[in-house]
C-alpha cells in the first residue's frame, strides 16, 4: 500500500468515526441525559440546535465518504479480474455501497423532512410543560425511529467495513 492509498483511506476511516461517533455520542450520553433532566419541549429544542451545529459536519463527513470510498474502491478492486465482482469481497462490498445509500436516505429524512416538522410542531408550545400534545408525539416518534435506523445502519456498516479488511 503506498503512501497515498494510505492517506486516503485514514481520511475515510477519521470521516466515519466523527459521523459515527457523533451519533452514538446523541443517542447514548446527550439524549438520556436530556430525557432525565429536561422537559420534552425543551429536550426537542436543545437537541434541534446541536442537530444544527452538527449537520454540517454529517454532510461533511458524507462528501468525504463518498469521495474516498470511490477511490478506495478502486484501489482494492481488480476490475479486469473476470471474478472481480463474484468474490465475496465484492459482495460485502455492495452491500456497504447499499447501506451507505440507505444511511444517506434516512439522514435526509431526520435532518430535512422530520426535524422541520418537529420544530414547527413545538415552536408556540410552553418549554416547561411536562407532556406533549398528542399531535406531537408522533412527529417525536416517527424523529426517534429514523435516528435508531440511523445508529443500527451506521453500525452495519462499520461491520461491513471490519468485514472487507478481513476479506470476507
Amino acid at each position: 500500500m503506498d503512501i497515498f492509498s494510505l492517506l486516503i483511506l485514514w481520511i475515510h476511516v477519521i470521516a466515519a468515526v466523527i459521523w459515527v461517533g457523533g451519533n452514538l455520542i446523541l443517542a447514548m450520553v446527550i439524549v438520556p441525559h436530556f430525557r432525565q433532566n429536561l422537559p420534552p419541549v425543551q429536550r426537542i429544542q436543545l437537541l434541534m440546535q446541536i442537530g444544527k451545529r452538527f449537520e454540517p459536519v454529517v454532510w461533511g463527513c458524507i462528501g468525504v465518504l463518498f469521495f474516498t470510498g470511490i477511490v478506495n474502491i478502486f484501489f482494492a478492486v481488480d476490475l479486469t479480474s473476470p471474478t472481480a465482482l463474484s468474490d465475496a469481497f465484492m459482495r460485502t462490498l455492495i452491500i456497504k455501497i447499499l447501506l451507505f445509500f440507505v444511511l444517506i436516505i434516512l439522514t435526509v429524512l431526520h435532518s430535512m423532512i422530520f426535524a422541520p416538522r418537529l420544530v414547527v410542531a413545538i415552536e408556540d408550545l410552553d418549554p416547561t410543560i411536562e407532556e406533549l400534545p398528542s399531535e406531537v408525539k408522533p412527529l417525536r416518534t416517527q424523529m426517534s425511529v429514523v435516528s435508531s435506523l440511523i445508529g443500527v445502519v451506521s453500525l452495519l456498516i462499520l461491520l461491513a467495513a471490519v468485514a472487507l479488511r478481513m476479506g470476507i
